[in-house]
């Protein structure tokens, strides 16, 4: 394909020098090679009758997964400063530092990876994907058994 170069401001077309062209040349077969003599061995067939030794055995790593009960009070039904059932806010923002809670990232961590494991969904229907999910998922269990 020929190289062109065309100029914005006049709209000419201009050819640019480019490799002469090659001429095709026709490629000669391949003087015919004999095979190595490895290639030229036979190859000793399986006996069929011999059993075949039994493969390695596949160990996979699996981590145990608990189930823990426990016992959470919830109140009937929390009045708001008028009288009518309150509700928290919508977002929640939560920080497990050391000082506070020294095994709470800990126990976090292992909950959701239990939850994750398990293929725990969530009430719509999505799999438990990460920390936050795990903490959602806590209150829709007691949700379904209030």
């Amino acid at each position: 394909m020929p190289r062109i170069s065309v100029s914005k401001d006049t709209k000419t077309v201009t050819p640019l020098p480019g490799p002469p062209p090659v001429a095709e040349q026709p490629f000669s077969d391949p003087p015919a090679e004999t095979p190595p003599p490895a290639a030229q061995a036979e190859v000793p067939l399986p006996d069929p009758e011999t059993p075949e030794p039994a493969p390695p055995p596949v160990t996979k790593i699996v981590r145990e997964i608990k189930t823990v009960l426990i016992e959470v009070p919830l109140c009937d039904n929390p009045p708001g400063l008028d009288g009518t059932p309150s509700f928290c806010k919508a977002h929640v923002n939560l920080q497990l530092i050391k000082s506070r809670s020294p095994t709470g990232r800990y126990l976090l961590h292992r909950l959701w990876w239990g939850l994750k494991e398990t293929g725990a969904k969530l009430a719509n229907g999505r799999k438990v994907f990460n920390r936050n999910d795990a903490v959602v998922w806590l209150i829709e269990q007691l949700e379904e058994r209030a």
